[in-house]
């Protein structure tokens, strides 16, 4: 990937703005679960997700790609976040929000794992370094 030095890249926008709407989730997630059970977050989150869905549907004019591991793997990732955010939702009605989410956030070392098993990524000295420091946070953080 080439990056232009006098340009801020276009991927660290995207990755910025994830940053700020996961944050603005997880705090709303936190005051929602004192009120509402998690199979209900659940339920409600998922029709929060439409109005974005259908937002994107009609930029793309409705016209989704056909790819069969495209159609395949987009929905096996919708149900793996559904199920990974409804035990955030039934973790934060159990625990506090900073305990929470910094262990829930720690779900990238599965992705990298799993990428490097299954497709054989490879991980430097420094990376392993940092899963194994976030592994250990997870101590940290349950004190």
């Amino acid at each position: 990937m080439q990056t232009d030095g006098r340009r801020f890249p276009s991927w660290l926008w995207y990755a910025l703005l994830c940053i700020f709407w996961w944050g603005l989730w997880g705090f709303l997630s936190k005051i929602g679960s004192a009120a509402a059970r998690p199979l209900q977050m659940q339920i409600l989150f998922t029709l929060g997700m439409l109005p974005v869905a259908i937002g994107m549907l009609l930029q793309m004019r409705w016209k989704l790609d056909r790819n069969r591991g495209g159609v395949t793997y987009g929905v096996l990732s919708g149900v793996a976040t559904g199920l990974g955010t409804l035990g955030y939702y039934a973790a934060l009605r159990e625990q506090n929000a900073s305990v929470v989410t910094p262990v829930t956030g720690l779900f990238p070392v599965l992705t990298v794992g799993l990428a490097f098993v299954v497709l054989r990524e490879r991980l430097n000295n420094v990376q392993i370094g940092g899963m194994v420091l976030a592994l250990a946070s997870i101590v940290v953080l349950s004190i």
